[in-house]
């Protein structure tokens, strides 16, 4: 059974959808109270709301992208991976990413118990150096609860987002073709002017691997170029390496 393409976002939204849930639940117990402060819990709701919308918008587009392709003829070479190789992939990307949630929570926890230490200090200026330390001492309990409250929901959104990967039986598969390639769910479409395919090679080895490079036009806070290496089974090397340069249809030098 092939697996149908997941929403290529959803691994990030959980944790967005976790801060929505926080801010709502917040906005209605302030509101409960009758405390002036619910607007900012709704006004956090509606931006992790709506950022959470957008998110899926975006990746259901994409995913009927892939869709599209892998029930189209455009793929040159496709494969799904084995049981034992998808497990390997799977132990191999929990490895890489095992520790990433405790420091998520470690440095939102710090980071906003630096900010309200500081705030608090600053709150202090006019009434001395003791008060200048109550003040920070309390910014710092005020903002170290805020951000593991924060913290905690960010990283156990994604990391229970990682262990739904880990845990799906279903083996990801491939499809290859020129300048568009669908890789375990994530899916690239080059056209030469918002991203194309530079470069793609076979690393010989055990296991041997296949490794593209995607070229993007200048992003913010994101690398220009990106990286996709993925497994390559050995019965589909020799297919690989026939259709190899049909994959990168821009020379280097032009598009971007």
């Amino acid at each position: 059974m092939i697996k149908t393409p997941p929403n290529p976002y959803l691994r990030g939204l959980i944790p967005i959808l976790g801060l929505s849930a926080v801010s709502l639940l917040a906005a209605i117990g302030l509101a409960v109270f009758t405390l002036p402060v619910a607007w900012i819990a709704w006004a956090f709701f509606g931006m992790f709301g709506l950022t959470w919308l957008i998110g899926w918008l975006l990746g259901e587009r994409q995913r009927r992208s892939a869709i599209n392709f892998l029930a189209s003829q455009r793929p040159l070479v496709r494969w799904v991976y084995s049981p034992a190789e998808w497990q390997q992939i799977k132990d191999q990307a929990r490895q890489e990413t095992a520790g990433d949630w405790k420091i998520q929570w470690g440095c939102m926890t710090f980071l906003l118990a630096l900010a309200g230490a500081l705030t608090g200090g600053m709150l202090g200026l006019e009434e001395g150096i003791l008060q200048i330390g109550l003040d920070a001492l309390l910014g710092f309990g005020v903002g170290a609860l805020f951000g593991g409250l924060i913290g905690g929901v960010v990283a156990g959104g994604n990391y229970w987002a990682a262990q739904m990967v880990y845990r799906d039986p279903e083996p990801g598969q491939v499809a290859l073709g020129p300048d568009e390639i669908y890789v375990n769910g994530d899916y690239f479409k080059g056209d030469g002017i918002n991203g194309y395919l530079q470069g793609a090679k076979i690393q010989r080895g055990n296991p041997a691997t296949l490794e593209f490079q995607l070229v993007f036009p200048p992003r913010i806070r994101r690398d220009p170029e990106e990286t996709w290496t993925l497994l390559l089974p050995a019965s589909q090397i020799e297919a690989v390496q026939e259709i190899l340069s049909k994959l990168i249809p821009h020379q280097e030098g032009q598009g971007l």
